[in-house]
């Protein structure tokens, strides 16, 4: 990274800026109701090596535990107008809110963050890829994650001239997206340490796989030509939708009423146990370290990432060779994504043995 002031020391400075505000919180004697761990690694550029050991040392701690999410922060960018964060489906409405109480870098024509991010790309979310410490709690432990980012052109990318003067007179004059980037991050953790149900949403996921599968007109007709009902998936994605609807409302329900710990626990390993759902412990075709089926990095360009890649890939390559075999190829990946669906909509049953 070279002298690396905006990439990745801006991530750092808002970690540390973290750390410092949570400490003089517990020095009032405030405590979180779940544990906050605040952790940088080494070796991301040389092929996100730290993170990734990290997850491998302890996945079954990370998959195990209750409430566990990832939020690296960066502020990868010479261009302070756009905000365009990655997240798990799940945390739309949290970032929602937390964008609307953070200043946006253009002060003088936005009210907030919000407002700026809605301006500029309609409050999109970007699929989680790879490039960034997040992609192995995402990718191989199904750990719901978000990363926040305001991104442009960045012309000193990984060169001797980036640095603080390049940083504090062209990059973020006044560190105001720092700024922005620090008081979403904040709010997000806070909400996430602190509020007695976990702050993820089951029907924003489930919504986006929806509108992602049915606005997919090009598979439907891919598979419908080669004779491969595409019902078995959307069925599974029919009963997901319903599951998380039907859970958001017993959080509702719950809020409203008196509180037990045990439900305040069951409701809480269901939204946790939902991302997990998407883990297919044998990865994708020819890459076994991703094993999340509904995200991983796209196969064409790793920063961004693709959606029900198994699958997708898949028939990309089936087209293109016309095999019996990578169709065939095709109809496995189908039903697995069917499979992990349909575990998904299940982690969200209130039913001991759901259908």
């Amino acid at each position: 990274m070279v002298h690396g002031a905006v990439d990745a020391t801006t991530g750092l400075a808002t970690l540390n800026e973290l750390a410092q505000g949570f400490k003089k919180l517990t020095d009032q004697d405030w405590r979180p109701r779940r544990t906050i761990v605040f952790a940088s690694w080494g070796a991301e550029e040389q092929g996100i090596i730290g993170s990734t050991e990290f997850v491998e040392d302890y996945i079954t701690l990370l998959q195990r535990s209750g409430s566990v999410s990832l939020m690296p922060w960066t502020l990868g960018s010479s261009d302070v107008t756009n905000f365009e964060p990655k997240a798990s489906p799940n945390f739309r409405p949290l970032l929602e809110r937390a964008a609307a109480l953070a200043s946006a870098p253009l002060n003088s024509k936005y009210s907030s963050l919000y407002e700026q991010w809605k301006s500029t790309s309609e409050t999109k979310i970007k699929e989680l890829g790879s490039g960034s410490d997040y992609a192995a709690f995402i990718n191989m432990a199904g750990v719901s994650s978000i990363d926040l980012s305001m991104v442009g052109p960045y012309y000193t990318y990984h060169t001797e001239y980036d640095n603080y003067d390049y940083l504090s007179k062209y990059a973020d004059p006044g560190m105001k997206a720092n700024k922005a980037i620090a008081e979403t991050a904040a709010v997000v953790l806070f909400e996430l340490a602190t509020n007695t149900l976990v702050p993820l949403n089951a029907v924003s996921y489930s919504d986006y796989v929806k509108g992602a599968i049915e606005g997919s007109t090009q598979l439907h007709e891919d598979l419908e030509e080669q004779g491969i009902d595409i019902g078995i998936l959307t069925r599974a994605i029919e009963k997901f939708s319903a599951n998380a609807a039907a859970y958001e409302s017993r959080k509702d329900v719950f809020l409203g009423s008196k509180r037990n710990q045990l439900e305040i626990r069951a409701l809480n390993d269901k939204m946790i146990l939902m991302e997990r759902s998407f883990i297919y412990p044998l990865g994708l075709p020819n890459r076994p370290q991703n094993r999340h089926v509904l995200f991983a990095p796209s196969i064409i360009n790793s920063y961004s990432g693709s959606f029900f890649p198994g699958l997708f890939d898949c028939v990309a390559l089936a087209k293109q060779s016309n095999k019996p075999e990578d169709w065939n190829q095709v109809k496995k990946q189908l039903t697995i994504a069917a499979w992990v669906t349909k575990a998904a909509a299940r982690a969200l049953s209130n039913s001991v043995f759901p259908s």
